[in-house]
């Protein structure tokens, strides 16, 4: 399905959305595990390192490759649409009825109401950050921001060397038994 073959790029690549949407088959070349994106919300270009597994899924593109854009979707109600509906299956949920033109959106309350299309760039930068071991200066390296300072918000991702102090506390089975009451 291209929708999620999309989610797949978004969420392995860290572009936006909008940098998928404009991707032309010009600007990928799966035998090099690249792809180019022309502009960039900073206006720059800048090149993708795709991941053998996406472009094996790309190379398996249902409508297969040909002139024009990657995929064929534009921005709007359609494609927020299709992650409200992915959102809910992954929760188990039923598949709400799309509401006609005007009418207001009901959905049920669910654990992934937080996830939007954006949601992807920022777990792309974690994971780049937990387990590609790069630090601000390694993502700004992507290309993805200009500024070290933008990528330093990722920096949480990481547990720092002072965390392995954390098995210098007291036992918490010691801790409980001293609080109720038994004898250490």
């Amino acid at each position: 399905m291209e929708y999620a073959l999309l989610l797949k790029f978004l969420l392995y690549t860290g572009v936006r959305l909008g940098e998928a949407l404009a991707l032309r088959w010009d600007d990928v070349r799966l035998e090099e595990h690249a792809a180019r994106i022309r502009h960039s919300k900073n206006e720059d270009p800048r090149e993708l390192r795709l991941r053998d597994d996406l472009c094996a899924a790309i190379a398996l593109h249902p409508r297969g490759r040909g002139p024009g854009r990657v995929f064929r979707f534009h921005q709007g109600g359609w494609l927020k649409w299709q992650l409200l509906r992915a959102r809910l299956a992954a929760c188990g949920l039923p598949e709400p009825e799309r509401p006609k033109k005007g009418e207001q959106r009901r959905v049920p309350p669910h654990r992934l109401s937080w996830v939007n299309h954006h949601t992807f760039c920022h777990t792309w930068a974690t994971w780049m950050r937990r387990y590609g071991g790069l630090d601000e200066i390694g993502l700004t390296a992507t290309g993805r921001w200009r500024d070290p300072r933008s990528a330093r918000r990722y920096a949480h991702a990481v547990a720092r060397e002072e965390w392995a102090q954390v098995e210098a506390l007291p036992s918490v089975e010691k801790s409980w038994k001293r609080t109720a009451g038994e004898p250490k």
